[in-house]
């Protein structure tokens, strides 16, 4: 009996409204919603404090460290198959007898890696994926996975956010490496652009944040405006400033002054097209927003990263489905091509913004899927993966070691050749210039591999 990927319970089990309770429910913290009216930016903090505080401590941070390097994470959810997105031309034939009717033809030459790419990814600007690779700004990662993998999209995912290879509810890592070296008060320091926080980002002591961009906080009343309009925001404006000092009308108070703050303080950010003025403007054209989620996602996170906001890290997921049960070729052709369209145009953007050398990304998913084409061309779960580091100053190039379709496990699956706690260790000290051994338990042991160039 096949198993259709839009019926596997496992994949749906990780979307986010299923897994929030689960994820949020250990560490019992404020969340801090800056919500009122229309302004949608959620403030994750072990403690109240003020939002001007906030921004003024965000901008002090940024003033400190004005090209201390940031790390985005780009998650493509389903788990991603290595053998179509990094062609095995060297051992073409059997790759052919695995896949049969579902293989990919010969795809040209990746420069002299013996693989080849899939032609998806030469979509969007510059050559998309592949012509960041040959402009020697790309590093694959074949292989990746942890020893004795859990096909599980709830329980790998689960690793990857945090770490470590527990179902134990737990900070995300690089929530943890805020946790140590993030400050007190800034919560745009690790930064989801989404309306829910990340799991890569979930701390435990300092603030961090989920924000959709900094048009959505304005204050708008659904089919209101002019002068009701305006008496409505007068009306939100005393709730802030006035009423009773029990626990219930303070609340109240607290939240509204809160929305209202958020509003003044990110105005300037805001875009007004009868003036013309576009300040997140990207500097290089995206695909259509409508169709491709993650280009939007990372518009506004080359925006953000162009202020004066401190921003260590950032989380963003993809809106594709890449648990590619059935129809590989359609769906997996779809999804990788709106990948490299937004990738490429990120990279453009914020090279022409002049950050791009403070700014590295790693591009991963849960695990890989199995050699062998099931009966609804598709392929089901497997272990051995890829990622890939994106940037001016990433180590391009095949960094690891490809896995041998002579030399499949004993449940038929390709090898694991890198750990993705290896990679993790190697970005916390070559990029985030911090002791790997701090945040991912046992670091000595797994190893570094050179990622930056």
């Amino acid at each position: 009996m096949t198993t259709r990927h839009r019926a596997c319970d496992d994949f749906r089990q990780t979307s986010a409204s299923t897994r929030r309770s689960w994820v949020d429910a250990p560490l019992t913290r404020r969340r801090l919603i800056a919500g009122g009216l229309g302004a949608t930016l959620a403030v994750y903090a072990a403690k109240a404090m003020p939002l001007t505080r906030m921004l003024e401590a965000a901008e002090a941070q940024a003033a400190t460290a004005p090209n201390a390097p940031t790390l985005v994470s780009v998650f493509l959810p389903g788990g991603v198959d290595l053998l179509d997105t990094l062609v095995p031309r060297a051992g073409y034939g059997a790759y052919a007898d695995l896949r049969k009717g579902l293989k990919l033809p010969e795809v040209p030459a990746l420069g002299s890696t013996g693989l080849g790419l899939h032609p998806a990814l030469s979509a969007g600007a510059r050559g998309g994926v592949k012509g960041l690779f040959e402009a020697g700004k790309v590093g694959f990662m074949p292989g990746i996975d942890y020893a004795n993998p859990d096909l599980s999209h709830f329980h790998s995912r689960h690793f990857w956010e945090t770490g470590l290879i527990t179902q134990d509810q737990v900070p995300g890592w690089l929530g943890r490496w805020l946790d140590r070296r993030g400050g007190a008060d800034n919560p745009f320091q690790g930064v989801t652009i989404g309306s829910t926080l990340s799991p890569v980002l979930r701390s435990s002591r300092v603030p961090v944040a989920a924000v959709t961009s900094p048009d959505d906080t304005q204050f708008w009343i659904r089919d209101t405006w002019g002068e009701a309009f305006e008496r409505g925001v007068a009306t939100w404006g005393r709730l802030a400033d006035g009423g009773s000092g029990k626990p219930g009308p303070a609340a109240v108070r607290a939240s509204t002054k809160l929305a209202m703050q958020v509003s003044e303080r990110l105005a300037p950010y805001r875009s007004d097209e009868e003036k013309g003025f576009y300040p997140l403007k990207p500097a290089v054209a995206y695909p259509d927003f409508e169709a491709n989620g993650l280009a939007r996602s990372l518009s506004q996170l080359a925006g953000l990263l162009s202020l004066p906001l401190g921003v260590r890290v950032a989380a963003v997921e993809a809106e594709g489905d890449f648990d590619t049960h059935d129809n590989q070729p359609r769906e997996l052709d779809q999804g990788l091509r709106q990948v490299s369209e937004a990738l490429a145009a990120f990279q453009a953007d914020i090279e022409a913004r002049g950050i791009a050398d403070r700014v590295l990304t790693l591009v991963w998913s849960e695990f890989g899927r199995r050699p062998e084409g099931n009966e609804s061309q598709g392929t089901d779960h497997g272990a051995g993966g890829v990622a890939w580091v994106q940037g001016t100053r990433a180590r391009s190039g095949i960094l690891t070691e490809y896995p041998s379709l002579g030399r499949l496990d004993r449940d038929g699956n390709l090898a694991v050749t890198v750990d993705f706690r290896r990679v993790y260790a190697s970005l916390l000290e070559q990029w985030l210039g911090s002791d790997a051994g701090e945040v991912i338990p046992g670091a000595a042991g797994f190893g570094r591999l050179q990622l930056i160039a």
